[in-house]
């Protein structure tokens, strides 16, 4: 679904959901260094749409990071869409609070998880910045699925930084499939307020689940929607062959 994703949740049916997984914009700076391009297949899309570059420091800003308000408000019109509250939010260090403030508001579980992925710029001035958010906020009763193998219930999740990105914040799909694996069954359907390149969508046509994906930025959901065709049509095709 294309445009505000404050509107379009409007228009959705209450209790339609079992599962939440989305990466809202950050407010956070990183080394950039030269603007960034990112290519669908088709078309570059300069990175200057989501950053802020801002001096020649080699700093820069995710544009339209959420504030408090923000946060409060998008979170809030998710409650009316789901049968039981249960969301994996990517969040920035600075953001968990909010979140956690929301979660405590609400009556909600909170805990935190987190991915760690390699070290590649090392600064003697700071940490480095090898490990990303993930807050999970939850209703009581509200169980994850059970597996043989016992690191699936882990905290710290280990993968790799993606070398091709379709979307410069792209997640790593099997990082969104064990969360999915986590807390959703086959046929249940999940929501992504913030699609960016479809990763939780293209997630939920691999293990089953129905899905809704909503971003604003007409270029990235170009990007989704050909990932997602692409899917399905390669999907086709080998059944076809079967």
């Amino acid at each position: 679904m294309f445009g505000d994703n404050m509107k379009l949740m409007d228009k959705l049916p209450a209790y339609s959901f079992s599962l939440i997984i989305t990466d809202p914009p950050y407010l956070f700076s990183k080394h950039c260094g030269k603007e960034e391009s990112v290519k669908d297949g088709r078309k570059k899309i300069n990175n200057s749409a989501l950053y802020d570059y801002g001096d020649n420091s080699g700093m820069c800003r995710i544009k339209n990071g959420l504030t408090n308000e923000q946060i409060e408000a998008w979170l809030d019109k998710t409650v009316r869409l789901m049968r039981k509250y249960n969301a994996y939010i990517f969040c920035s260090e600075e953001q968990i609070a909010d979140y956690h403030m929301w979660a405590k508001k609400m009556g909600y579980k909170f805990s935190i998880l987190i991915w760690e992925k390699p070290v590649s710029i090392i600064s003697k001035q700071r940490f480095c910045q090898n490990v990303e958010f993930i807050v999970r906020i939850y209703e009581n009763g509200t169980s994850l699925n059970k597996f043989e193998d016992s690191s699936m219930y882990g905290r710290v999740f280990r993968y790799g930084s993606l070398k091709k990105k379709l979307h410069p914040t792209q997640k790593p799909l099997e990082l969104v499939k064990r969360l999915m694996l986590l807390s959703s069954n086959e046929s249940d359907a999940v929501l992504d307020p913030f699609m960016g390149s479809g990763t939780t969508c293209i997630a939920a046509l691999m293990l089953g689940r129905k899905y809704v994906g909503m971003d604003n930025n007409e270029a990235f959901f170009s990007v989704a929607k050909n990932r997602i065709e692409e899917y399905n049509t390669q999907m086709y095709a080998n059944q076809q062959r079967d």
